[in-house]
């Protein structure tokens, strides 16, 4: 009987549903799979960024504008030059990363200068509100971090940006103004300070609550695709490649060949008398032997473009980038001596009286289609069917 483990890989669904607690609240997948959540992410807000960026850069220039405006109507003051300052040096930064962020649209770039335009967005507000409080102090007039929270707003956007960077960068802010406004706050004002204070803790946990939901919603989204996309891209019983997989594969396999003036090799297996087997045994031992099979070619893809694949019943196929013919013909000798010597796996109804594999070869030609290639392996394989099965064919 299968394992739990194996049945587990057999069936995507089991798999994704065990890996919903691991990627979620302030953990993350494991390493790799984080990497491939990562990269859907930050393709899934492209344009939604694209759209944020636009927005803040027009609310910039809009308070920069105020900025100018207020100047010409009231005059010179100590205030509106040094905000000015501060609003045209977070502009300038922060346009220039939009541009890197849009001109070069990798995860790479984007957690690279992301951060730095929020960094700058929130660095610039705090000064703008640390010289407007005061001014406004001085005046013993009311003041409030309506920007602020503002700020916090945006950095919980959801753009494709890592969550917990988001998070803490939320969190820096937060404590960043609550010292900023204590040391510059007087005695007097130590309400005010605590309330506009408790405002902006409120509504930084209310940004960070519908950013944490966002999150967890398209990392289940992730998970759900890449299952489907898994279930449509491999056989079910075996988590090879299925027979639609195998024809794109063996077609950009090939053209990369022939770009590279190199070659592939296809190797096609066949089990020797597995109807008779399945007659005998049953079908669920069937599945179980085709399981195990499928575990001996997963082994020896060893190149970025080697794979296997289950065609169909008990034929199965594995693609090789470029080996040479020694290479080629210790392969197939050692995945039918494995099969025959390592699994045994009786079957009485087979002359060996255990499971054995034919096997059949080709190299790949330039002037090669992946109809002539599988033909010729698949002769290749019909002869050592009618030579005796249990051996390799190469062509």
């Amino acid at each position: 009987m299968p394992s739990q483990v194996e049945s587990a890989v057999a069936n995507p669904h089991i798999a994704a549903v065990e890996r919903l607690p691991v990627g979620f609240a302030l953990r993350r997948f494991a390493p790799e799979l984080e990497a491939e959540y990562r990269d859907f992410a930050y393709r899934s807000y492209q344009q939604t960024r694209r759209v944020a960026i636009c927005l803040l850069l027009i609310s910039f220039l809009a308070f920069f504008t105020f900025d100018l405006l207020l100047l010409y109507s009231v005059g010179a003051n100590p205030i509106t030059l040094p905000v000015m300052l501060v609003r045209l040096c977070a502009l300038l930064i922060i346009a220039f990363g939009a541009y890197r962020v849009l001109t070069y649209p990798d995860v790479a770039t984007g957690y690279r200068w992301i951060p730095i335009g929020l960094g700058c967005l929130s660095l610039g507000m705090l000064l703008v509100t640390l010289m407007y409080h005061q001014a406004l102090e001085q005046m013993q007039l009311p003041y409030g971090l309506e920007g602020m929270m503002l700020i916090q707003i945006v950095i919980f956007v959801p753009i494709g940006y890592s969550y917990r960077n988001s998070l803490c960068l939320g969190i820096a802010t937060l404590v960043g103004t609550g010292l900023a406004l204590q040391l510059t706050s007087s005695s007097d004002s130590s309400i005010q300070y605590l309330t506009s204070l408790a405002y902006l803790t409120v509504a930084t946990l209310a940004a960070a609550t519908a950013g944490y939901c966002q999150e967890h919603s398209m990392r289940v989204l992730f998970l759900t695709k890449r299952d489907l996309r898994s279930m449509a891209d491999t056989d079910g019983l075996t988590q090879l490649y299925n027979r639609r997989s195998f024809d794109l594969l063996l077609q950009r396999a090939l053209q990369e060949a022939q770009r590279e003036q190199t070659r592939i090799a296809l190797v096609m297996l066949d089990l020797d008398h597995f109807k008779a087997y399945n007659d005998c045994y049953g079908h669920p031992a069937g599945d179980i032997v085709l399981q195990r099979i499928a575990g001996v070619l997963a082994s020896y893809p060893r190149r970025d473009l080697d794979f296997a694949a289950r065609l169909g019943g008990e034929e199965f196929a594995l693609v090789l980038r470029n080996p040479d013919s020694a290479y080629l013909a210790s392969t197939c000798e050692s995945i039918r001596r494995k099969i025959c010597e390592e699994l045994a796996i009786e079957h009485l109804k087979n002359p060996a009286q255990v499971m054995t594999a034919s096997l059949g070869a080709s190299f790949s030609k330039p002037s090669d289609t992946t109809a002539s290639l599988y033909q010729r392996a698949d002769l290749a394989l019909y002869r050592a069917k009618a030579s005796g099965r249990n051996r390799v064919e190469i062509d």
